[in-house]
């Protein structure tokens, strides 16, 4: 999957800006508050339909305007072409259109344009709360799997439904409570499922980066931890009715659901130990990047289309030898969007076999910087 062309109309400081990409590493650079998170902010809401930023899409319009529009030209390995639009305005909402046709259910979009983020929050993916790894799973088998999609929707609003009656008071009782309940195990149980299966899969692809990475030759592995893990994976949905009446009482007293992939969690081993215990802030930043080169294999593998990779001021954070080795797997993924603060960097790094395209990016201006390894374009 390709990017060819990115508009924004009133978004973020961006009044309006039309820029032209193509194949390779495309390296956004400027002072901060420029504006270079907001173009790939712009291009994970293309794919997404969602910021990565703020939950809040009124927060992403132009100063003191009423909406903003964004709109990608995309192009596919087999040279397909189509172009994807979103507009938002707080009294209209959200619309989306594909090559002219409005899409009503955002969850049929979903997928259609893969994409991988690493932000610098990401780098804190093994410290951090659990809330972080589940949203990492939830992003990645959302792009992947229609169905998933489907079970995670259909669990979340279970879950809001059950949380609200366990907040209503003394009026709760088992048979209230019981609909939602079988609800949310036979979505839970399935997104479990998925979850495991996945997690088997990158915890194999993000060893072999993370040893590519390290040069090392250390052992990596993800577990997934859950209260409702059963030796046999077809009782998933017995254990979890258990887990509901063997909690119930006490989720009733703190009027909150406590069992169920919501609550979930995943367990970054390092040479069998605990990486949030025991690895160096090195190795654990080098195993996050392990895990968004894995997930990009994942997603290319499921999806057949090569995700759009987004790294987003990222290369402070990580040493000299660890970034040689990332950008040599760079020249063998496809399109990539990198923003830094200084070009300096970059211009020092012995020059690498695929295209590398400059932009100066200044209070909401963009302007390419011609280099001789590739071409781009602004209008």
């Amino acid at each position: 999957m390709q990017l060819m062309k990115l508009s924004l109309f009133q978004f973020r400081n961006y009044q309006e800006a039309k820029i032209h990409f193509s194949q390779g590493v495309h390296i956004l650079y400027g002072k901060n508050g420029a504006g270079k998170t907001s173009i790939l902010e712009s291009i994970f809401y293309l794919a997404l339909t969602r910021s990565f930023r703020s939950s809040q899409d009124r927060s992403l319009i132009h100063e003191s305007r009423d909406m903003f529009r964004l709109q990608g030209e995309f192009s596919t390995q087999s040279d397909n072409k189509w172009r994807c639009s979103i507009a938002y305005s707080p009294k209209e909402g959200k619309r989306l259109l594909v090559d002219g046709q409005r899409i009503h259910r955002f969850a049929d979009y979903i997928g259609e344009v893969p994409i991988v983020m690493l932000a610098p929050s990401d780098l804190q993916i093994v410290q951090a709360g659990p809330g972080l790894r589940r949203r990492f799973l939830d992003i990645l088998l959302s792009q992947s799997s229609k169905i998933y999609l489907h079970h995670l929707m259909q669990y979340k609003r279970s879950l809001k439904q059950r949380n609200q009656l366990l907040q209503a008071g003394n009026n709760v009782t088992v048979q209230t409570l019981a609909p939602w309940e079988e609800t949310l195990v036979l979505n839970g149980a399935e997104i479990i499922r998925r979850r495991q299966e996945t997690l088997a899969v990158l915890s194999e692809m993000a060893g072999e980066y993370y040893r590519e990475l390290s040069q090392s030759r250390d052992s990596v592995e993800l577990v997934y931890r859950s209260d409702v893990l059963p030796e046999d994976a077809h009782e998933t949905a017995a254990v979890y009715r258990r887990q509901f009446d063997k909690k119930r009482q006490k989720e009733i007293l703190q009027h909150t659901t406590l069992i169920g992939p919501h609550r979930d969690d995943v367990a970054f081993l390092l040479n069998g130990k605990s990486m949030r215990s025991f690895a160096s802030q090195g190795e654990q930043k080098t195993m996050v990047v392990a895990l968004k080169l894995a997930e990009f294999h994942y997603l290319q593998q499921q999806s057949q289309k090569a995700p759009i990779l987004l790294f987003d001021d990222i290369f402070g954070e990580l040493d000299a030898d660890r970034i040689q080795h990332l950008l040599r797997q760079l020249g063998n993924i496809g399109q990539v969007f990198v923003t830094t603060t200084y070009r300096n960097f970059f211009d020092k790094i012995p020059k690498q076999e695929f295209p590398t395209h400059y932009y100066h990016v200044c209070d909401g201006r963009i302007e390419f910087q011609e280099n001789v390894c590739g071409a781009g374009q602004i209008n």
